[in-house]
């Protein structure tokens, strides 16, 4: 898994691995990483999810090998 901006600050880590069951989600992905890391549960209402580069929902069912990001929002910018 691929984390971003304050997702990785938080995690301590911008890359991590996880053993997920089959059928899980990536909302079931980032409540297992909250469980361990609670400072990021407030972003789960804004947060978005790519697997395998492409933007996907958080509902989104997972395949063995699929590369999932964490993607906080982010502002800045002019």
């Amino acid at each position: 898994m691929l984390l971003f901006a304050s997702v990785a600050e938080a995690v301590g880590a911008r890359r991590r691995r996880l053993q997920i069951p089959g059928g899980a989600t990536a909302f079931y992905v980032f409540d297992r990483l909250a469980a361990g890391t609670p400072s990021i549960a407030r972003l789960r209402p804004c947060l978005s999810f790519a697997v395998n580069r492409e933007f996907v929902s958080g509902d989104t069912v997972l395949s063995a090998g699929d590369e999932l990001a964490l993607i906080p929002p982010v502002a800045g910018g002019a």
